[in-house]
């Protein structure tokens, strides 16, 4: 297990590889961000604590794009998954200037389809941005650290119940998202029961 807190763009690059390298030798290979992203252009984009995005040209030299995070748990033999607490509107608004045509630089993240054997999980779907909550903790996160500790519920049927718990608490303002697809034939379990 690896954890890394208020990354600076260089070490988010540094451990994503360290991450990848481990990840080559696991059967399960799970990230967890929670942060700022946006979208820019439909490429989506994780918002390291040192950017500085002036304009929206910054986003490919100052931020990490989401593939490469993808790419860090693509060596995992069985699981590869990506769970995304951070659409959340761009912190740089109303001070980015906007340099590319018809580039979406102010909300949530766009949706992504990835390859058979991976799963990315967004906090909101497509275009919303995700709620920070009251707690120190998002509601995404609340429930997500409550519902991944009760046993026997396979990956695809957790993030069912994920999705309708925050759909609830956030009085329907918000709902989690969940593309790609897990290899079939296998089912997931974070507690595998008693």
């Amino acid at each position: 297990m690896t954890l890394a807190s208020d990354l600076g763009r260089d070490k988010f690059f540094a451990s994503l590889h360290e991450f990848g390298q481990e990840a080559e030798k696991a059967d399960w290979a799970v990230v967890y961000y929670a942060g700022h992203g946006m979208e820019i252009g439909g490429v989506n984009y994780l918002i390291p604590v040192d950017a500085r995005l002036k304009a929206d040209s910054d986003a490919e030299t100052q931020a990490v794009a989401l593939e490469q995070v993808i790419a860090a748990v693509a060596g995992a033999k069985k699981l590869r998954l990506v769970m995304l607490d951070a659409c959340r509107d761009n912190p740089f608004e109303k001070t980015m200037q906007r340099t590319i045509a018809l580039k979406l630089v102010n909300r949530g993240f766009s949706n992504i389809e990835p390859e058979a054997g991976f799963m990315v999980v967004y906090a909101a779907k497509h275009g919303e941005t995700a709620l920070d909550g009251d707690s120190i903790n998002s509601p995404f996160a609340t429930v997500l650290a409550r519902v991944i500790k009760e046993p026997r519920i396979e990956v695809r049927k957790l993030f069912d119940i994920v999705r309708d718990d925050v759909w609830k608490v956030t009085n329907r303002t918000q709902q989690p998202f969940t593309y790609g697809s897990l290899p079939g034939r296998e089912d997931f379990y974070f507690v595998a029961g008693k």
